[in-house]
């Protein structure tokens, strides 16, 4: 089972959504560290029931075995990046309905859910899911298709991304058509999935997006150009730097040009590394740039910024950060690996419980990549959280451990 070293959050990717940027603190806008996705979800406040989850043993569609590898080109692609997709969907009552978790294994129930949260009323919701079946090649290649299709471009880039991530040859001709969907963003990630599946593709298209006048379209060109890496890109990326936006949000334009930094050091250029570590220490209430940069040094594999991030997480007083930027510091040094602070875990574990559904969001996130029984505990009771966006990120962490398969195979639907 290959563990994944990425926000996606989902976000989330992220949450992805596109699961990237983090905004104004509200429920609506979660934090996110799937490594891909943080998230910028516009929509209106959602009223959500109560809904009752409900474990049942496994039925004869679900069997037990180690999970199946789809390609072993999904190895090669480790890496994960930030992605900018903003959702702006109606929002439409949701109705309580139970939700039923099948299986004997953590990874076997994980994926029960994650099946029905392809179709959730929830765009964000949907993306999520398919970022995190990324850790079931099976699954995802089953209901891949129902991405490609959805309604919500950021369904269709996070679906076609994943896909591409996991190795999922035979889904290249379902892609193709993705090169002239009406959204550049989607244009985009399909050409990343088809570079990644090894077919022929052109990606000139990507010179003309890195100077559009939207942060979602640039970043997500940022992103697919580093992901691609060919080093070419750099002075097409240098080139827009400062240029363009003129009117957009100020902190929308920060996290792209993190995101063109980080775009760079992936495709060589090492200097580009200051700008990330320098967000480290912006002022508290631009938390976001913060969490950013924690989890692209992670990504990045930047052992000099480890005393910085270890500092993030023990100042006190006026120097004191708050939790969201604590576990995004502990979650990039559990990338890093050790040497690690003893009790690194406990910083992530003490956000479970939290009454603060992003914290609950960000916990389930990067408990994927925290070790030990207890973290792997502590994803199964968020598996069962009331909130759809708690499971989900909790799903797509218990898939990418290698504890959590025991005896179960890949699940796929009937």
């Amino acid at each position: 089972m290959n563990i994944r070293t990425y926000p996606s959050l989902l976000t989330a990717a992220l949450f992805g959504m596109m699961l990237a940027s983090c905004v104004e603190p509200n429920p609506a806008k979660p934090w996110s560290t799937r490594d891909r996705s943080l998230t910028v979800i516009e929509v209106d406040e959602v009223h959500r029931s109560p809904q009752v989850i409900v474990i049942e043993e496994p039925s004869e569609a679900f069997s037990t075995d180690e999970p199946t590898r789809i390609s072993s080109e999904a190895d090669d692609w480790m890496a994960e990046a930030l992605v900018v997709v903003e959702v702006v969907e109606p929002v439409r009552p949701l109705v309580a309905a139970p939700v039923v978790l099948t299986g004997t294994t953590p990874a076997a129930r994980a994926t029960s859910w994650l099946l029905q949260a392809v179709t959730y009323p929830e765009a964000v919701i949907r993306a999520n899911a398919f970022e995190a079946l990324e850790g079931n090649p099976v699954a995802l290649y089953e209901v891949a298709p129902l991405g490609f299709i959805d309604e919500n471009r950021g369904v269709r880039f996070i679906a076609t991304m994943s896909v591409g991530d996991a190795g999922l040859d035979n889904l290249a001709a379902l892609i193709e058509p993705l090169i002239m969907d009406p959204s550049d963003s989607v244009r985009a990630s399909a050409i990343y999935a088809l570079h990644a599946l090894g077919q022929p593709v052109d990606p000139s298209p990507l010179a003309g997006m890195v100077f559009s006048n939207s942060p979602e379209i640039r970043g997500n060109a940022y992103l697919v150009l580093g992901l691609m890496g060919n080093s070419t890109a750099i002075p097409v990326i240098k080139a827009n730097l400062g240029n363009g936006m003129r009117l957009e949000n100020a902190m929308r334009v920060r996290l792209t040009e993190l995101q063109a930094a980080e775009a760079m050091v992936r495709l060589g250029d090492e200097d580009s590394i200051e700008p990330i570590r320098a967000a480290l220490f912006t002022p508290v209430e631009q938390g976001e740039l913060t969490v950013l940069a924690c989890d692209m040094l992670g990504r990045l594999g930047d052992e000099q910024a480890r005393s910085m991030l270890f500092r993030l997480i023990i100042a006190s007083g006026k120097q004191s950060r708050p939790p969201e930027i604590q576990m995004a510091a502990a979650a990039a040094l559990f990338r890093l690996g050790p040497p690690l602070p003893e009790q690194l875990s406990a910083v992530v574990l003490s956000q479970v419980n939290a009454r603060d559904l992003r914290r609950r969001v960000q916990a389930a996130a990067i408990l994927g990549i925290v070790p030990g029984p207890e973290a792997l505990t502590a994803l199964e009771g968020l598996l069962t959280d009331a909130e759809p966006m708690v499971r989900t990120a909790a799903a797509g962490s218990i898939l990418s451990r290698t504890d959590s398969w025991g005896s179960a195979t890949a699940i796929v639907p009937d």
